[in-house]
């Protein structure tokens, strides 16, 4: 039983913990859900053959352990776009690099809760769609709305501030 939670559970850590960071965009936070997460799982390790997909259903978990998380911290954790905002006395493209990456965050930021989700764990952790539809409690055709929706705006957003240079 701890093999199985061995062999199917920690190795999806650092995706646990990716994904609550998406949701929370909070490292401590991240954290400690994800710590909570596997405490959870731990306790319920008797169960784990029968659950067909454990990523689907590890990040479920993980899902609704952050939306708790917020609630009990009775604040919601905005994104914090000052980060790293010091300019670096290195290359250019460093410099690039970190502007591009605040207007992703930015342009994810416009993105409906479920849109950024799903887009983390499409374009992020690379699920599948029927891995994300079981783990968001969606229809396939529902996933894939939603990700050609966020798709469109991210890259609407970014056409626009890449031809007009709009990034605040």
């Amino acid at each position: 039983m701890s093999a199985s939670f061995d062999h199917n559970i920690l190795p999806s850590a650092q995706k646990m913990y990716r994904f609550a960071w998406s949701i929370l965009r909070d490292e401590d936070s991240a954290h400690d859900v994800v710590q909570e997460c596997l405490t959870k799982i731990w306790h319920k390790r008797d169960t784990l053959q029968s659950i067909q997909n454990h990523e689907a259903w590890i990040m479920r978990i993980v899902r609704n352990q952050c939306y708790d998380w917020v609630k009990s911290q009775s604040r919601m954790t905005v994104i914090d776009e000052s980060h790293d905002e010091e300019e670096q006395k290195g290359a250019d493209h460093d410099l690039i690099y970190k502007d591009q990456e605040k207007w992703l965050n930015q342009t994810l930021s416009l993105l409906s809760e479920v849109q950024r989700e799903i887009f983390h764990l499409r374009e992020i952790e690379s699920f599948s769609y029927q891995e994300i539809a079981d783990a968001m409690s969606l229809s396939i055709n529902e996933v894939k709305v939603y990700l050609h929706r966020a798709r469109q705006k991210v890259r609407a957003e970014m056409l626009t501030i890449e031809s007009y240079g709009i990034a605040n």
